[in-house]
C-alpha cells in the first residue's frame, strides 16, 4: 500500500500544510521587516541633508555630539541609526571645511554641489555639500553665502549595505528549505511509522498463518500451491516439500464431478468466496470430511491472482453425525422391540389367565392343564420382570449411578450349576455342559449372586437365540493368574468384526430385522457393567459360522 493510501497520511498532510503556512507568513513578516530596514536607511539619508541644516557649525565643530544626537531625534533618525548598530552598519559622520583634511576625500568631492557616492575597499562614503549660510559667514567672511565652502561625510560598511539585501534573500532561501526540511523529516516519521505499523502487521498476519489450527493453502490462479501452513501437513499427512507447485486438487476424493467443480469456480469469481462441506484425501489414502472455504485475491487491476483455501477436519462432527442417526435408529428400533417385548408375554398372560378364570366357556380344563397355564403364566411373568429390571438398571446406568452391589462369599461352581440346571429344564434342544475343573470345584468368590445370575441368564440366553437346536452350549470357570474367569460359548452364527465391537453398546442388536430373536439388546451392556462394578473385565471372540466364546473375570478376592 502507497503512503499516500495510508488513514495517517491526511494527518501528514495537515502538518506539512501547517508547516508551509508557518514559512510563508514567516517570511512574509520577514520581508516586510526588511523593507522597514531599507526604508529607514533611505530615510536616513533624506533626512541627513536636513540634519545637516539644523545642526549648527560650532556644535559639530565642537565634536559637541550630545547636540547631534538631540538634532537626530528630532528628525527621526536616531533610532535608524540605532537599527544600523543591529545590523553592523552603524556609520561615522565628519565635517569639514576645508575639502583637504577630509579624511580620504576624494578630488571628485571639491567642487561637489550635491550628495554624491563613492564606494572605496569596505566602505560607502556619502559625501553631502553644505550651501554657506549667513550664520557660517559670520566666521569665515571670506565664504560666499549660497557657496560650498564645507563637507558632511558619512562612511558605512559597504559590505554590511550589500549583504543587507543579501542577507534577506539568504535568510528566506534558508527558511524555505528548512521548511522543506522540516517536511521531509515529518514525511520520513510517518514513513517509519508506516513501515513499523506494516511490519507489525505482517509478523501478526505470518503468527496467525502459522498458528492456525485450520489448514491454510495459498495457491495461484491455475490451482498451483504456493505456500501451506504446519496445520495443512498435519491434517492431510504432506511435508511442504511434497505439496509446493502441486495442483491443489490432488487432495480431492473424487467425489466432486466436472459440473460441481465448474459451478464452485464460477462463484468463486463471481463472489468472491464459495463455501462448502467435501472429502479429501490424505497422504496416507484415507478419506476425511472437510469444511472448505476459498476466497479470491485480487490485484489493483481487479483481475484474480491467487487463491487462498482454508479447510479443517469435520470427520470427528461426520461421525459423531453419523452415531447420533444411528443411535436414533436403534432407539427407534428399542421402542419398537420394548413394545413387542413387553405386548409377547402381557398377551400370553392375559390369555391363559382368562383361560384359567372361566375354564368351562372353553370346554373345561384339567387340573394338570390348569396348573400348565399357570405356570406359563408365571414364566411370562418372569420374563416381563426380568424386561422391567433391564430397563431399571439401564437408567440408572444411563444417570450416572453405579449398580448396586450386595457382595458376600459365594461358591462359583454352585452359581454356574444351579443356572446351567435352569436352563436345561427350560430347554431340552440344546446341550448344556459345565466345565468346571475338580480341584475348583469348592473354589468361593465375593460377588453379588443375583447380579452374577443376571450376567449369566444374558449371556446363556444370547447362546441359546443365535445357536441352532442341538448343538452345545458349554458354561466354564478356569484360574487365570489372580482372577476367576467364566466363560459361556455356543456353536452359533457367530459375528463379523463390526458387530465384535458395538456387541456392547447400548440397545445393539446383532439382528434388528422384523425375523431377529426377540430382545431389547440391553443384555449385554448391562452384563458389562455388572462385570466391571466387581472390577472385573468381559470380552468376546466369534467368527461367522463358528460360534461365539464370551469370557468375564472376576477377581479371586473371597473376603
Amino acid at each position: 500500500m502507497k503512503f499516500w493510501q495510508t488513514r495517517t497520511s491526511k494527518y501528514f498532510y495537515l502538518i506539512a500544510a501547517t508547516v508551509l503556512v508557518g514559512v510563508f507568513l514567516f517570511i512574509l513578516a520577514d520581508s516586510y521587516k526588511s523593507r522597514q530596514v531599507k526604508q529607514s536607511i533611505l530615510s536616513y539619508m533624506d533626512n541627513l541633508r536636513d540634519m545637516v541644516f539644523m545642526s549648527t557649525y560650532d556644535s559639530l565643530k565642537k565634536g559637541n555630539m550630545k547636540l547631534f544626537k538631540s538634532h537626530l531625534e528630532e528628525v527621526g533618525s536616531f533610532a535608524d541609526v540605532a537599527e544600523f548598530s543591529l545590523l553592523n552598519t552603524k556609520g561615522v559622520i565628519q565635517y569639514s571645511s576645508d575639502p583637504l583634511l577630509v579624511k580620504g576625500i576624494d578630488a571628485r568631492v571639491t567642487g561637489l554641489e550635491a550628495p554624491s557616492q563613492i564606494a572605496r575597499g569596505d566602505s560607502i562614503t556619502y559625501y553631502f555639500p553644505v550651501e554657506t549660510t549667513s550664520y557660517c559667514s559670520r566666521c569665515h567672511a571670506d565664504w560666499r553665502v549660497e557657496s560650498i565652502n564645507s563637507y558632511y561625510k558619512l562612511t558605512l560598511s559597504r559590505k554590511a549595505l550589500e549583504t543587507l539585501e543579501a542577507n534577506t534573500l539568504y535568510y528566506h532561501g534558508f527558511t524555505v528549505g528548512g521548511g522543506g526540511v522540516l517536511i521531509g523529516f515529518i514525511y520520513l516519521l510517518f514513513t517509519l511509522y508506516e513501515r513499523r505499523k506494516h511490519e507489525e502487521q505482517m509478523q501478526l498476519s505470518a503468527s496467525v498463518f502459522e498458528n492456525a489450527v485450520e489448514a491454510i493453502a495459498i495457491t495461484t490462479f491455475d490451482g498451483l500451491v504456493e505456500k501451506i501452513n504446519p496445520a495443512f501437513s498435519q491434517i492431510t499427512g504432506y511435508a511442504e516439500n511434497e505439496v509446493i507447485g502441486q495442483d491443489i486438487h490432488m487432495l480431492n476424493a473424487g467425489e466432486i464431478n466436472l459440473n460441481s467443480y465448474q459451478e464452485m469456480r464460477k462463484q468463486v469469481v463471481e463472489q468472491g468466496f464459495w463455501s462448502g462441506e467435501l472429502w479429501n484425501l490424505r497422504k496416507s489414502g484415507e478419506q476425511f470430511a472437510v469444511r472448505l472455504s476459498v476466497t479470491a485475491i485480487r490485484n489493483s487491476l481487479g483481475r484474480i491472482t491467487h487463491y487462498i483455501s482454508v479447510f479443517y477436519d469435520i470427520s470427528a462432527r461426520k461421525e459423531a453425525e453419523r452415531l447420533l442417526v444411528e443411535m436414533n435408529r436403534i432407539k427407534s428400533e428399542f421402542i419398537s422391540a420394548a413394545a413387542h417385548e413387553l405386548r409377547t408375554p402381557l398377551s400370553a398372560i392375559m390369555g391363559f389367565a382368562e383361560i384359567a378364570r372361566d375354564p368351562q366357556l372353553f370346554g373345561g380344563f384339567s387340573e394338570q392343564q390348569i396348573k400348565e397355564f399357570l405356570d406359563e403364566i408365571y414364566d411370562r411373568g418372569e420374563a416381563l420382570s426380568q424386561i422391567i429390571d433391564d430397563l431399571l438398571d439401564v437408567g440408572r446406568i444411563e444417570s450416572g449411578k453405579p449398580i448396586e452391589l450386595n457382595k458376600e462369599s459365594h461358591s462359583l461352581a454352585e452359581i454356574l450349576g444351579k443356572v446351567l440346571e435352569f436352563h436345561r429344564i427350560r430347554d431340552q434342544k440344546h446341550q448344556f455342559i459345565l466345565d468346571v475343573p475338580e480341584g475348583e470345584a469348592n473354589t468361593r468368590c465375593l460377588v453379588d449372586r443375583y447380579r452374577i445370575n443376571q450376567v449369566l441368564e444374558n449371556l446363556l440366553s444370547n447362546a441359546v437365540k443365535y445357536s441352532k437346536p442341538g448343538t452345545a452350549v458349554r458354561l466354564g470357570c478356569r484360574r487365570q493368574g489372580e482372577c476367576w474367569e467364566i466363560s459361556v460359548a455356543d456353536q452359533g452364527i457367530g459375528m463379523t468384526a463390526e458387530q465384535m465391537e458395538r456387541v456392547f453398546d447400548k440397545f445393539y442388536r446383532v439382528d434388528s430385522s422384523d425375523t431377529a430373536v426377540g430382545g431389547l439388546g440391553l443384555g449385554m451392556s448391562i452384563a458389562k457393567q455388572i462385570v466391571e462394578s466387581h472390577g472385573g473385565s468381559i470380552g468376546l471372540t466369534s467368527a461367522l459360522g463358528e460360534g461365539t466364546t464370551v469370557a468375564f473375570r472376576l477377581p479371586r478376592a473371597v473376603s
